[in-house]
């Protein structure tokens, strides 16, 4: 089949030769990225999908986007999926120039990267209305958001972030979907079908504007109060974390008077108080279309009496977000590319709901090569046997035994926690007696956030529900300490007895990603310190890739720290 522009699409399925990937790009292929892309395709072909399982920096950008720039130039349409802008950046700056490319990409953000046509200022979602797009339209104003929306649904070849992706109507399907890091874009759907309120995120935004007055202290002040109802409208006799918010509460919370005012004002705010406002505003009309959303009160696991902890919760329903999804992949032909794909299946039809088996999706490369095998030679995991679980001092003494390490290493360090309340708690006595900046990351940081802080960071704080999983890619990092496996708490639809399979399999790619992190290219050293002896339950999953299982050491706490020095002399 000709490699030309104006080439139509095979209309008997999907198909691409191996020999007209490898003529897109400009340098010699490894070998093991020249048999990737012969196993990828030969997939597609077939009709069936597939998962590209390479570490980071080991070239899987090259290999999708050879195997992607081949079916534009055969007259198919591409969408490359990616965590963030930065990486859509990344792509443009690093990997575009290498490829000859006779249809260069659309590249679509969010609306809050394009300016708005009658304001003058930055596009936001709390103006960019239905009602203003007419207005723009009638008056023949170029309207950013409208444009690329329409790129979004004509063009060739896109690059665009998953939010975007999601949010966005489809009626020109796509002929190959590539969607980069895959293991994000589950949270990816998460995020976009669920919205979630920590009373810590209410309470902090009410306190910093409660002595000035004003709306947004208002409008916080009405909905904590809403907050607290629903909060004691769970049970405290008997154990239960989760349950679905009261329809009156509910309905009081629809009435909160003041959101249109707070989205008038949001401008005004600091990043963290804006993407907090946002999220409340959200909910708020959540709470006013009952037919597609399901509310829920979740309190901590470890402590049901702690108000801090607790979450609103607002998801879509399961019929809403399967026609959703299934109207994006339609029969796309997909790859997922990930360092960290673990069971496959499960993986892609938690994506894609489009209901894979194992005959009907596999792994590439089917043998890792040696190239691969020997990635993480730089790598060294402890693994403290015998650190104490389910004590009252658990994280004060995993405090302690980190800040022993932090005195006697030295590097970007990224400190590991499994929720939010342990986070706070290390950060309280580390401040207290190290002298290094901390950076602190919590939930309400947007990804492009997190990324700046983290280029400037010294020693970094995150939870295992942090968006720093989405992508971030923290350069030189060193060292990393894992206070506990990152296990998220059950997604409040599920059966309990469903949670901990769905919640082990979260736990184990965070941890995975979290590792990887140390290694991103061959000659990268690293060390990772787990302070947590259950990983030897769970490291012979399939969802643990053995090339870590590999690495792990044991070692004792009393061996711990002489254990580090040796490491740091041999540097």
């Amino acid at each position: 089949m000709a490699s030309t522009e104006n080439s139509q699409p095979d209309t008997t399925g999907f198909h691409v030769s191996p020999e007209d990937c490898f003529l897109t790009f400009k340098l010699d292929l490894r070998p093991y990225q020249e048999k990737a892309i012969e196993e990828l395709v030969g997939n597609l072909n077939r009709g069936q999908d597939a998962a590209l399982n390479l570490p980071t920096g080991t070239g899987k950008t090259i290999v999708f986007l050879s195997i992607a720039n081949a079916a534009i130039n055969l007259g198919y349409r591409v969408a490359i999926l990616v965590a963030t802008n930065q990486i859509i950046g990344q792509i443009q700056a690093k990997y575009l120039p290498m490829f000859n490319m006779k249809v260069l990409p659309v590249v679509i953000k969010g609306i809050e990267n394009y300016d708005c046509a009658l304001t003058g200022e930055g596009a936001d979602y709390g103006f960019c209305t239905p009602e203003q797009k007419t207005i723009c339209t009638s008056n023949n104003q170029e309207c950013d958001v409208l444009r690329v929306n329409n790129e979004f649904e004509n063009a060739r070849f896109v690059i665009t972030n998953y939010h975007k992706f999601i949010s966005l109507k489809l009626e020109h399907k796509f002929d190959l979907i590539i969607i980069d890091d895959s293991h994000g874009f589950e949270n990816a759907l998460d995020d976009k079908f669920q919205n979630r309120i920590a009373y810590y995120q209410l309470d902090g935004l009410f306190k910093r504007h409660d002595q000035e007055g004003g709306i947004i202290a208002d409008f916080t002040g009405a909905f904590l109060d809403y907050f607290d109802d629903a909060f004691n409208s769970v049970p405290t006799d008997t154990y239960v974390e989760s349950m679905r918010v009261p329809n009156d509460i509910v309905k009081h919370i629809a009435d909160i008077y003041g959101c249109d005012e707070v989205q008038s004002e949001i401008r005004k705010l600091n990043d963290l108080d804006r993407s907090i406002c946002r999220d409340a505003c959200y909910f708020v009309k959540c709470c006013q279309n009952t037919s597609v959303n399901v509310f829920y009160i979740q309190k901590d696991h470890y402590d049901l009496e702690d108000r801090q902890e607790a979450s609103l919760i607002a998801r879509k329903s399961r019929p809403f977000q399967i026609n959703v999804i299934k109207g994006k992949f339609r029969n796309s032909r997909i790859i997922f590319a990930s360092a960290t794909i673990g069971d496959v299946v499960t993986h892609a039809n938690h994506c894609t709901f489009k209901g894979y088996t194992v005959e009907t999706i596999s792994v590439v490369p089917k043998v890792q090569p040696d190239e691969v095998k020997n990635w993480f030679s730089g790598l060294k995991i402890l693994e403290t046997y015998d650190f104490p679980q389910n004590t009252d001092d658990q994280i004060e003494k995993a405090a302690e035994t980190a800040l022993g390490i932090l005195r006697i290493t030295q590097g970007k360090t990224l400190l590991l926690f499994k929720s939010y309340r342990d986070q706070k708690r290390a950060q309280n006595v580390l401040n207290r007696l190290i002298n290094r900046k901390i950076t602190f990351i919590d939930d309400s940081f947007e990804s492009e956030t997190v990324q700046k802080y983290v280029e400037q960071a010294d020693i970094i704080m995150a939870s295992a529900s942090s968006r720093l999983w989405e992508g971030i890619d923290i350069r030189d990092l060193k060292l990393e300490i894992i206070f506990s496996l990152p296990f998220i708490r059950p997604p409040v639809y599920l059966e309990k007895n469903d949670g901990f399979q769905f919640t082990k399999r979260k736990m184990l790619i965070r941890l995975q990603q979290g590792i990887g992190r140390l290694i991103r290219n061959q000659d990268d050293k690293g060390i990772c310190v787990i302070l947590d002896k259950r990983l030897e339950k769970y490291k012979g999953s399939k969802d643990f890739a053995e090339a870590y299982r590999e690495k792990i050491e044991p070692v004792s706490l009393d061996e711990l720290v002489e254990k580090l020095k040796l490491l740091e002399k041999s540097k």
